[in-house]
């Protein structure tokens, strides 16, 4: 099996001969608070990227917005050896530790990076693409081409990992009788830099996520380095507490609130204890609702004053629950009709539009709990949920997540 062209099961295979040492303990606290730190301001950052973008870019700007793009980020990473690798070939490079014979002298290794004397040169690069990186990514991402935020992640805090790894692997080859490297065996490699990429992946993804465990498990599932279980958890709990004290919520969270999309998380619930669907509802003489027969006129009238709704409730002479059917299809069921009446009714004069009715809508009554209004829009995904009274049927509103969004924003 050869799932990523590479020979590996794992994107990117590392294996690191040396165990990690307590004292490293202090740089895995420093990279978790770089993922935190890092995480909060590319969230924050992206936020107003993404409102200037949705105000001032317009759809028809989108290929313009991608080329300049191409040209700006092209340009600036060319000129550092770090940025103007693909960000895969990157870490597969950041992620592998030295070989023997080049860990403790000799040989360069990609960038450098191996080679001692270059330890200076190598610090300043590494530095250099960790910034350049994530300013492009706060910039770039959200952009009209489908691209992700994990890898660009992982790449930043893979450069800013292996760049400290590399700051403590010099100061313990300048300076090995300190205290901080009493358990370094005299006269062989104490610190693997690779390792440290490693942490800095973790940190990074997690900050910008908010994600733990399961970053923790992709850490695992890319790279197959498993004695590192508790550098990582340490460098990830860092990097969450950091985070979570600059901004609430991963970048997708807050995207999702940014944009008003109506996801309905776990937070909802707190805020619907003893709430009614009634008190929720957008009630029923508030709505535009179809009768069961109606003329062609009406009807065209009706559609073009709901632009901005998906569909209608369906009510008989009075005002009874028949069901709901959607706004495009009645749009292209009379698109080509040239008759006067229209009936949603089976039988009805005119257009007969029956077979485009609901007639088991997802249905509460005004005294259901909120909550299991919440976990029907969770567990069935319907677009609306209609309300009618328990006497007689009678429409009596409507509920769609948005309200219920809009009812937990107010308390």
């Amino acid at each position: 099996m050869n799932p990523f062209r590479t020979g590996k099961l794992v994107m990117f295979q590392a294996t690191y001969d040396r165990d990690w040492h307590f004292f490293e303990t202090l740089f895995f606290v420093i990279l978790g608070v770089f993922g935190g730190v890092f995480g909060g301001l590319c969230i924050r950052l992206h936020l107003r990227v993404a409102a200037w973008r949705r105000r001032h870019v317009k759809a028809e700007s989108a290929v313009m917005e991608a080329a300049i793009l191409a040209l700006g980020t092209t340009a600036v990473t060319y000129a550092n050896v770090y940025t103007r690798a693909d960000m895969g070939e990157l870490l597969s490079y950041l992620l592998q530790e030295c070989p023997s014979s080049t860990g403790s002298g000799g040989g360069g290794g990609w960038g450098g990076m191996c080679d001692p004397a270059n330890a200076g040169r190598v610090i300043v690069g590494l530095l250099a693409a960790t910034a350049i990186r994530a300013v492009g990514t706060v910039v770039a991402y959200g952009c009209r081409v489908p691209c992700g935020i994990f890898v660009p992640s992982m790449a930043i805090g893979a450069s800013f990992g292996r760049m400290l790894g590399t700051v403590a692997q010099h100061l313990h080859r300048t300076h090995p009788k300190w205290a901080l490297f009493a358990q370094c065996a005299p006269d062989t490699p104490c610190i693997t830099p690779a390792t440290y990429a490693f942490l800095g992946a973790a940190a990074a993804m997690c900050g910008v996520t908010k994600v733990t465990v399961a970053v923790v498990v992709i850490m695992y599932e890319l790279t197959g380095a498993l004695n590192f279980i508790v550098p990582t958890m340490i460098v990830v709990m860092v990097a969450r507490v950091i985070g979570d004290a600059i901004v609430e919520g991963g970048i997708s969270e807050q995207l999702i609130l940014l944009n008003g999309l109506p996801f309905l998380g776990e937070d909802e619930d707190e805020c619907l204890l003893d709430t009614q669907a009634a008190a929720i509802m957008r009630p029923a003489n508030e709505l535009l609702v179809m009768p069961m027969s109606l003329s062609l006129l009406e009807l065209r009238q009706v559609l073009d004053a709901s632009a901005e709704f998906r569909g209608f409730p369906v009510v008989d002479s009075h005002m009874r629950l028949v069901g709901y059917v959607l706004r495009d299809a009645i749009v292209k069921a009379v698109m080509a009709y040239e008759g006067a009446e229209v009936s949603f009714g089976a039988g009805g004069p005119g257009l007969s539009l029956a077979h485009l009715v609901n007639p088991s809508p997802s249905t509460v009554r005004p005294r259901t709990a909120a909550e299991t209004v919440v976990e029907i829009f969770r567990k069935l995904g319907p677009r609306v949920v209609l309300v009618a009274s328990e006497e007689d049927g009678t429409l009596a509103g409507l509920l769609t997540r948005k309200d219920i969004l809009r009812h937990t924003r107010m308390h």
